[in-house]
C-alpha cells in the first residue's frame, strides 16, 4: 500500500517506546543477535546482525526462536 501524504512519517506510523526498551543486542556463539525480552530469563530472537550467510542457516538462531539466558551485571 502506498500513502501519498504531506504528513510526517512519525504521525502516520508512531512507534511504541516500550517495545524498544525490551530489546538488546547479545552475542551467542560469536553471532550478534537483536533479542527482545519475553519473560524473566526468556528472550526471543528478533534479528540476526551478521553478514555471514552460514549464520542465517543455523536453525538455533532463527528469528522467533526463544532462548534462555542468564545475565550477570558487574
Amino acid at each position: 500500500m502506498i500513502y501519498y501524504t504531506m504528513m510526517p512519517e512519525e504521525l502516520m506510523f508512531p512507534c511504541v517506546e516500550d517495545d524498544y526498551r525490551k530489546q538488546s543486542v547479545v552475542e551467542i556463539n560469536g553471532v550478534q543477535l537483536l533479542v527482545q525480552q519475553a519473560d524473566n530469563a526468556q528472550y526471543e530472537i528478533i534479528r540476526i546482525l551478521s553478514s555471514d550467510p552460514r549464520h542465517y542457516l543455523d536453525s538455533q538462531l532463527c528469528p522467533g526462536q526463544k532462548i534462555t539466558m542468564s545475565i550477570s551485571i558487574n
